[in-house]
């Protein structure tokens, strides 16, 4: 008898720890409590209003719901955002098509699962002296060194109609271009179309020319990731695309929303500077393609296009092919 009740009293002591673990388990779950799956996303540039519809996606959970804890940290430049994922350094990174395709080459295996910008950013901004984008010609041209518009400028000047031979070309830092732009040290620039505004302010009558308008049809920045973890964390990258897209879905819907999500998050940057962004963000973001394929969904043409100027101007090997650098595989396109 002693012997039957301290085994009945052990048994419903083990159904009762039993049942307060799964009782705590549940709690966790339907609350969220359980660890999410950290990772990181690398920008292409320092933190700025452009980037706001990243932080939508942390501020309305489209990441979190998805198990997934993520940190965004500036970057220095496309090359070195496609760099760090290649080197395992980041697990995602915001940067373009160009970066990828190059370092990819160089043995680096990043591939674009989502493109974001399916416009091209960069502007050229001139003096008013200017008219057209043949007056480039005999004019002095300013450039940083090394970046992405700096080594595709000779591909839209064959685009656009350039004689490139006679435009004199000098080497800025890329914290002073603007300003050589604004004291008359150069005649034109090359830059990001979100300063615009910026220009409009320090030479009303500047010439501003995007490079879409000539011709221009190549991808910019978009998602890359390392194929390393395409293999071992598909269902990773596929929350993480699609959290990205919903976020800019709702920051173009939204934009001052997005806004107070960035600098919810960024309190150091600019509040004006940041909403002035929005509507240039929305140029880049959404172009013919997007309303058929959707959200981050490649077009076929655009691809053949970016990889045409690649291959002949860029001196990207052709043994590096589409497939390598562009796959939608992870993909579930958002409709705008």
């Amino acid at each position: 008898m002693w012997f039957v009740s301290r085994r009945r009293v052990l048994i419903d002591s083990l159904l009762a720890i039993s049942f307060a673990a799964s009782s705590l388990f549940l709690e966790g779950a339907l609350s969220g409590g359980l660890a999410a799956t950290r990772v990181s996303l690398a920008l292409d540039f320092v933190i700025l209003g452009r980037h706001a519809p990243f932080f939508v996606s942390l501020e309305k959970g489209y990441w979190s719901e998805r198990g997934l804890e993520v940190s965004i940290n500036r970057g220095f430049g496309g090359f070195d955002t496609a760099r760090r994922v290649g080197q395992k350094q980041a697990d995602f990174g915001f940067t373009d098509i160009a970066a990828a395709a190059l370092l990819r080459s160089q043995g680096m295996r990043v591939t674009q699962v989502a493109v974001i910008y399916h416009n091209w950013p960069h502007t050229v901004f001139a003096n008013p002296e200017i008219k057209k984008i043949k007056d480039l010609e005999g004019r002095v041209f300013g450039t940083p060194p090394g970046t992405t518009g700096m080594q595709l400028l000779s591909a839209f000047a064959d685009v656009a109609g350039i004689d490139w031979s006679k435009v004199k070309v000098v080497n800025l830092d890329i914290a002073t271009q603007n300003a050589a732009l604004i004291s008359g040290k150069v005649d034109a620039i090359s830059t990001f179309r979100f300063f615009i505004p910026f220009f409009r302010s320090k030479i009303p009558n500047a010439s501003i020319f995007p490079w879409t308008d000539y011709g221009w049809k190549m991808y910019s920045n978009g998602i890359v990731v390392h194929e390393d973890t395409l293999a071992q964390k598909s269902d990773v990258v596929r929350s993480f695309i699609e959290g990205a897209l919903m976020g800019y879905k709702y920051a173009l819907e939204h934009p001052d929303e997005a806004v107070e999500a960035l600098l919810k998050h960024r309190p150091e940057i600019a509040r004006d500077g940041a909403k002035a962004e929005q509507p240039f963000l929305k140029e880049l973001v959404i172009a013919p393609e997007v309303f058929e394929r959707g959200l981050g969904a490649f077009d076929p043409a655009k691809v053949a296009f970016s990889f045409d100027i690649l291959y002949r101007y860029l001196g990207l090997p052709k043994t590096i092919t589409p497939k390598e650098v562009y796959s939608d595989r992870w993909l579930s396109p958002i409709k705008p």
